[in-house]
């Protein structure tokens, strides 16, 4: 029986354990971390916020993502005094070939998504000069403030928190008994990794090789303005949304690694002067700050969530790993199935390819 569990990481999906430990009614929930919501070093309060089903070629990912995307709504009802921000976004960022083939796959694999025309576009975002010919639509998209909505999560999870970094795990006879911060020893049922980047380091304490890669991504933040788009766009070069603060949050193309980028602060103004540029607006649009996040990759872009082996194959007991891009749109199904499967012992069938040391080809990875 599952009593006590620490979680590891202060981001979103640290956040989802934590809630739904505490729904499950696991006593003992403490989260150890050197970076809480808010903290620039959380990929979390550095990412965009747009929660969606998209994997193109990959239908397994996709029905994962669209499992957490139909789940976020039953969250934040839940968790009562938050909401989203926006429902419903558009993309236009490939070729319209692509674009009519990324929208029929999603459809056959259940998705809310259809195309709309540059009619349709000109209505639901009067203010965009230049809408495009045709956009990919999706129906239940949202736009979430991550940030704010994990806080909401470690309150209502009535977690024990400590500010501290984990430096390495206790690890006896193939099981993981605990944590360790510095010379401190503290011990558990279960040690949770929702460590993004910082994986890969606890991980080489008990002599796994757990790959990762990053790339930097610059946002800019503008000053409060008037309600100028109601949903999420991502065009050629651009991504854009208005937060709940009335500030338009601008990406370059999306994905896009920021580490090319010599001047941050000249990068970021120029992403609000081109948005600017793209709406019908004769009031001030300036740039507020910006911030650049570390996104955690997985070494195959899947997330990776569930149980390690060792070197021949057995299953490490009292470790459970969930580490993922992007984690607002995967936190809240990782956080549900994965307490489920730490509390019954039973894997959910659709994390069954998901798990730390299978590659995306669905074979053992032995650079993992």
């Amino acid at each position: 029986m599952i009593t006590d569990i620490i979680i590891v990481g202060g981001g979103i999906v640290g956040a989802s354990f934590a809630y739904h430990a505490h729904i499950n009614k696991i006593k003992n929930i403490s989260v150890i971390t050197d970076a809480f919501p808010g903290d620039a070093r959380q990929a979390t309060s550095n990412t965009w916020g747009w929660v969606n089903g998209y994997a193109n070629n990959d239908e397994e990912y996709a029905l994962l993502r669209l499992a957490s995307l139909n789940y976020w709504p039953n969250l934040i009802d839940s968790i009562n005094d938050t909401s989203f921000t926006s429902k419903g976004a558009f993309f236009w960022d490939l070729d319209e070939t692509e674009i009519f083939q990324t929208i029929e796959q999603h459809q056959n694999w259940g998705h809310s998504v259809s195309i709309k025309q540059e009619s349709e576009i000109k209505k639901v975002l009067p203010s965009l000069f230049n809408q495009p010919r045709n956009a990919g639509y999706g129906k239940n998209d949202l736009a979430v403030e991550a940030t704010e909505i994990s806080k909401k999560l470690f309150e209502k999870s009535h977690a024990n928190f400590t500010n501290k970094k984990v430096t390495k795990l206790i690890f006896e006879q193939n099981q993981v008994k605990g944590i360790q911060v510095g010379e401190e020893k503290i011990y558990a049922d279960e040690v949770i990794l929702a460590t993004g980047l910082g994986t890969s380091e606890i991980l080489k304490s008990i002599d796994i090789n757990f790959s990762m890669r990053t790339s930097l991504g610059l946002l800019a933040y503008t000053n409060p303005l008037p309600p100028l788009l109601n949903h999420p766009i991502t065009g050629d070069d651009f991504h854009a949304r208005q937060d709940s603060q009335g500030r338009l949050v601008i990406g370059g193309r999306f994905d896009d690694d920021a580490a090319k980028e010599i001047n941050l602060d000249k990068a970021a103004n120029k992403l609000v002067e081109e948005m600017a540029s793209r709406l019908n607006y004769k009031g001030d649009i300036t740039l507020a700050h910006f911030t650049v996040g570390k996104r955690p990759l997985p070494i195959d872009g899947r997330p990776k969530i569930g149980r390690l082996k060792n070197s021949i194959g057995e299953i490490i007991k009292g470790v459970y790993i969930a580490v993922m891009h992007s984690g607002v749109t995967n936190a809240p199904i990782a956080g549900k199935l994965g307490i489920e499967e730490i509390i019954s012992g039973k894997q959910d069938r659709m994390l069954n390819t998901f798990s730390p040391q299978m590659n995306r080809n669905n074979q053992e990875n032995s650079n993992v």
